[in-house]
């Protein structure tokens, strides 16, 4: 049992063997992926906890009476990651059952809210990766749509539309390009 250990290599299936620990092991010698990692401050609430894609930025989405994602979720999603600033308003979840189902079926890989989400036992089977900062039972009053913007800040970090989400059991991570792309 004194073999050396010698890691796999992935270099057959690079968007398929990622995890969030190699890819910040890999930053450290690719600045070009401008790595940011996010506190752990966000649970896992889909089902699909493994999940990544470019992003689509939503900045300070929600007002205190909070929004809706609907004309968002409608659009095809082509494996791409909903970033919503949902400006933390704990009174009420911008997200549930409705707007998930809405993901999963126009092909939204997954969903990042800094916000709240609702109906959680119907989220974990879902095939949708979902991440929020808790759950909260019920919904906003009025909703108004929610508009996509090209960046937003989540605890100081700047996370712009076309940058990439790769999130795992480990955490989250932000590059400003897909990894495959940076050639090392």
């Amino acid at each position: 049992m004194n073999q050396t250990f010698t890691p796999p290599s992935y270099h057959d299936a690079p968007d398929a063997t990622w995890t969030t620990a190699d890819l910040c092991d890999r930053a450290l010698s690719t600045p070009a992926l401008n790595l940011r990692v996010l506190p752990p401050v966000y649970r896992s609430f889909g089902g699909r906890p493994w999940y990544f894609g470019p992003i689509l930025a939503v900045p300070g989405a929600c007002p205190s009476e909070g929004c809706s994602l609907a004309a968002i979720l409608t659009e095809p999603g082509l494996g791409r990651v909903l970033v919503v600033d949902a400006t933390a308003v704990g009174a009420c979840a911008i997200l549930g059952d409705r707007m998930a189902a809405l993901a999963v079926h126009n092909g939204w890989s997954g969903v990042l809210m800094h916000g709240y989400v609702r109906d959680t036992q119907v989220l974990a089977r879902m095939p949708v990766g979902v991440h929020a900062l808790a759950a909260v039972p019920n919904r906003p009053a009025s909703m108004p749509p929610a508009r996509a913007g090209g960046e937003l800040m989540l605890h100081g970090h700047a996370i712009r539309t076309g940058d990439w989400l790769y999130a795992d059991a480990d955490g989250i991570v932000i590059t400003s390009v897909r990894h495959t792309e940076t050639g090392a």
